[in-house]
């Protein structure tokens, strides 16, 4: 057709409008309106504002014949369809809305079909009601889009839909399934997602969808949720932040292979069914303070980057945390906080294939919990005391000894007899070092942490005993042992000759084995006839084989209860 064709050249019989055919039946009477970029279009298909005077025309008459088929239409000016009611099936598949569209309290009463649909501009179906399947599957929505209070009655259907700005659920009403799953690389909620006291009446489904952030505050999900491979990524300066705040799911939840690049809040939600969390990604804080679990949790291969808060949560069933060799599940930079937290069955709670901090059992009780496969990073007690006061504890030495003697505790009970010394050892060093910066000397307990490490280290117990050996035997080559007696041959060389007070020493060779005899008790000579000597050697004799003890002690507590 050339560019100068006119509509007298062509008649209502043999016309087609070049918007397709799967477009056509939306137009069958129209009659040929004008060319653009060499194709013939009707009036309603006509890419272009200038025909705006012309279509509202056709616009009316298809309204006032309850015709409702807008398929492929590009609608030039603002639509307003207010309140409007559309008693028969709606059809705006591939329709383009070149301009705001506004839909609020709008009634379909039968099924509404928004598949491919473009919204160039702002639209709005703000309380629209849904009677049937609302299809928006394919659907892009270029500017803010407002579905604040809506209601779907059997189901809304809005798999690979493009939200390229802020989309508002908030307080909709999903009494159908609700369906998000993302399958285009390009599909999702590019900038935020709003689906605050929203309440999915049946399954809702989000697999793979992608969020720029996303909030589904105070929303309730009454039967199954399904959010596994979605993914909350921010872009640019925009935060990807996901609060699931007071959320209720009444029904299992699955945010297995999740990626929340920020923070992630669950804070006061109710998981009453189980939720899984397999292999999911928190890249950001994970908060799940206050947080019930009514079933179990899984949190198998997920990994944590940030610090992980549970505090005052509640654990009514199962709860898992494990890894594997390829997977740790928490970083270099993160932490657990179960501060306060309530197991009704602590024996349900497992951590499996990890490594741990002692600090992160503070102010809740690990002697039931499972620990299989747990390494467990050993610090300085001041470091870990350190880390206590930043999260603003108090008394965090008294605390952290508490935890200690828990953990030891249950290292115990389940045979892991060297790592319950361990525990042991940090909760009375947690103590020393209450005080004084664990200098008091003049206390019993600083002693015994000098010359065993509390019963607890070994080698330092085997060293201290090597020195009281090495200390006396250079001792004993400094004082007097026997006296030297003089030979008195006649009354004058007794009365001139005086008796020796000094005593000679012991030779070094000789001074190291006299010494390891007093230490192990079985009284060699000579015998010590000075003051001096006998102090030395009775000090040896209590200091020795006590020092014997304290090193069988910790030997023991190695290997055995």
């Amino acid at each position: 057709m050339s560019s100068s064709l006119t509509p007298e050249d062509i008649t209502d019989s043999t016309f087609v409008c070049d918007c397709g055919s799967w477009a056509h039946h939306a137009c069958p009477s129209e009659p040929f309106y004008k060319e653009f970029e060499g194709k013939s279009y009707c009036v309603l298909h006509y890419p272009d504002k200038e025909k705006s005077a012309d279509f509202k025309e056709a616009l009316q008459r298809k309204l006032d014949n309850k015709d409702f088929n807008f398929r492929g239409v590009w609608f030039p000016d603002q639509l307003s369809f207010i309140r409007f009611e559309f008693n028969q099936e709606a059809d705006f598949s591939s329709a383009i809305f070149n301009e705001d569209a506004n839909f609020n309290s709008a009634v379909f009463s039968t099924r509404a079909y928004f598949n491919n649909a473009t919204f160039s501009t702002l639209v709005s179906f703000n309380s629209a009601a849904f009677s049937r399947v609302a299809y928006f599957s394919g659907a892009t929505f270029y500017a803010n889009v407002d579905f604040n209070f809506a209601v779907f009655t059997k189901g809304a259907d809005f798999i690979s839909t493009v939200f390229s700005k802020d989309a508002y659920f908030s307080g909709v009403s999903f009494s159908g399934e609700a369906d998000f799953r993302a399958k285009a690389d390009d599909a999702g909620f590019s900038v935020s997602a709003n689906f605050r006291s929203a309440t999915f009446g049946a399954k809702a489904d989000f697999i793979y969808a992608k969020f720029e952030g996303a909030d589904f505050g105070s929303a309730t999900f009454t039967a199954e949720a399904h959010f596994s491979g979605a993914v909350f990524a921010a872009v640019a300066d925009v935060s990807a932040v996901a609060y699931f705040t007071s959320v209720t799911f009444g029904a299992r939840a699955e945010f297995n292979d999740v990626s929340f690049s920020a923070e992630a809040y669950f804070v006061s939600a109710t998981f009453s069914k189980g939720v899984d969390f397999i292999s999911t990604g928190f890249r950001g804080g994970a908060y799940f303070i206050e947080t019930i679990f009514g079933a179990k949790a899984n949190f198998s291969s997920a990994t944590f980057y940030e610090k992980t808060v549970f505090t005052s949560a509640t654990f009514k069933d199962y709860v898992t945390f494990a890894g594997n060799e390829n997977r740790l599940i928490f970083g270099d930079r993160s932490s657990l906080d179960l501060q306060f937290a309530r197991t009704e069955n602590p024996d349900l709670i497992s951590f499996h294939t990890l490594t741990l901090c002692p600090h992160w059992f503070v102010n809740i009780d690990p002697r039931k919990f499972d620990f299989t496969n747990v390494d467990w990073h050993w610090p300085y007690v001041d470091e870990e005391v350190k880390r206590l006061r930043t999260k603003g504890i108090s008394h965090p030495n008294r605390l952290l000894a508490i935890v200690c003697r828990n953990l030891a505790i249950n290292a115990e009970e389940n045979h892991r007899y060297e790592e319950a010394s361990k525990f042991r050892y940090m909760a009375m060093d947690s103590r020393r070092q209450e005080k004084w910066h664990g200098l008091a000397f003049w206390r019993l307990s600083w002693w015994y942490w000098l010359a065993s490490g509390y019963g607890e280290r070994a080698f330092r117990a085997a060293v201290v005993l090597i020195g009281v050996w090495l200390l006396f035997a250079l001792l004993y080559t400094q004082i007097g042992f026997a006296r030297w007696e003089p030979k008195r041959s006649n009354e004058k060389e007794a009365m001139t000759e005086s008796r020796d007070e000094v005593g000679e020493p012991l030779e070094l060779p000789r001074a190291f084995t006299y010494s390891l005899g007093v230490l192990t008790l079985q009284k060699p000579e000579p015998r010590p006839t000075t003051i001096a000597a006998q102090s030395l050697v009775i000090l040896e004799t209590i200091l020795g084989p006590l020092q014997v003890a304290l090193l069988a002690l910790a030997i023991r507590r190695k290997f055995m209860r």
